[in-house]
């Protein structure tokens, strides 16, 4: 597939989305990370290079499937171009140093699978890919709003490309979706979606590595944007976060939801972030109640820790413990038993029963 081709997609992507950039495709690579389909970097993005990189063997695909996968591209793009807030520059931006455990590397590719991806730089710590506030909210906006955003649309016009958009009768189990050699049904990717969350939180819950948590919630993106186009996408929502245990958390995920749908943005960007600390804050806590001596720390100090310093503050109780050595993980065997027990019991009948009964939007 060569750049002028790429570019004629993307003018026909903004005619059919209504939208008008004179923006152009600079180059095409194939050269994505293995298991991404498809990938724009935003560091090029900022430094207004567009280059779309591609797999390897992304030619020999079907045209649907290349068609499913541009669509959820060239909406990151568009919504990288429609970005309201200030953008930082590429040189106040840091690339994480790679590690041997990098997550955001094969294990993420493994998790995420075959429905492309938007190549998110890293910072050398935290949770967040940037430095500077401007990157961290670019960072948020890519990985919760564009996330949902894409999924979104590349479904609606691949079911609006079939013909399915038909009102009441658009059922997941009938209804398909293409994969690079063959189709697969709505219900099929829901599944998908629902068990890749479920891995990835479960693999936060037990190594505390924030960026695990960072593929967990962008899988949940994934799966909101879909169930975006069902009337009882909050049922679905409810069910899903029942098999991830997190029902503690729907009312957050709910407003998630239909802030989404309305695109409000800085109400995404809150209740996301709120999200995200509530999350790490639950381990964190857990982690420092099952392994410290309650004398070597107050409850103040605990309602202080944050997910930028709890690896100081973990280290800190380690130090007065007697100078154990912080590795950066919590360990597998600390307060997760009831995590565990939810995703060595999940049921595959319950998640086909969750799409069985999806209803379509009304349109």
């Amino acid at each position: 597939m060569n750049l002028t081709l790429l570019n004629r997609y993307w003018i026909n992507y903004q005619k059919e989305n209504g939208i008008s950039s004179p923006v152009r495709l600079d180059e095409v690579k194939y050269d994505a990370s293995a298991g991404v389909e498809a990938s724009f970097d935003l560091l090029e993005m900022l430094d207004g290079r567009y280059i779309l990189h591609l797999s390897r063997g992304f030619h020999l695909y079907r045209d649907k499937y290349i068609r499913f996968i541009l669509d959820h591209e060239f909406t990151h793009l568009a919504d990288f171009l429609d970005y309201p807030y200030p953008k930082p520059g590429s040189h106040d931006l840091k690339e994480r140093a790679r590690r041997e455990e990098n997550i955001n590397t094969a294990s993420d590719r493994n998790i995420f699978g075959k429905y492309g991806e938007i190549n998110l730089p890293e910072k050398s710590d935290g949770d967040n890919p940037f430095t500077s506030d401007s990157g961290k909210k670019l960072f948020e906006y890519m990985n919760t709003y564009s996330e949902f955003h894409a999924c979104r649309v590349s479904l609606r016009n691949i079911l609006s490309l079939h013909g399915s958009h038909r009102g009441t009768d658009l059922e997941p189990e009938r209804e398909i979706v293409p994969a690079p050699y063959r189709d697969v049904s709505v219900k099929s990717m829901l599944s998908v979606c629902l068990r890749r969350a479920h891995l990835s939180y479960r693999q936060f819950s037990i190594m505390m590595i924030p960026q695990i948590f960072v593929i967990y919630f962008r899988q949940m993106m994934y799966l909101m944007g879909y169930l975006s186009h069902f009337d009882n996408a909050r049922d679905m929502l409810s069910s899903s976060l029942e098999i991830l245990e997190l029902k503690d958390r729907e009312k957050e995920y709910a407003d998630l939801l239909e802030a989404l749908k309305a695109a409000r943005l800085e109400e995404i960007l809150a209740i996301a972030g709120n999200i995200y600390k509530n999350s790490y804050l639950v381990f964190v806590k857990s982690y420092i109640r099952n392994h410290y001596n309650p004398e070597l720390y107050s409850e103040e100090e605990l309602d202080q820790i944050t997910p930028d310093n709890y690896e100081e503050f973990v280290e800190t109780l380690a130090n007065r413990q007697g100078g154990r050595i912080w590795s950066g993980r919590v360990s597998p065997v600390f307060g997760v038993n009831n995590v565990n027990r939810a995703y060595d019991g999940v049921d595959p009948e319950t998640i086909r029963q969750l799409v069985r009964n999806a209803r379509p939007r009304k349109q």
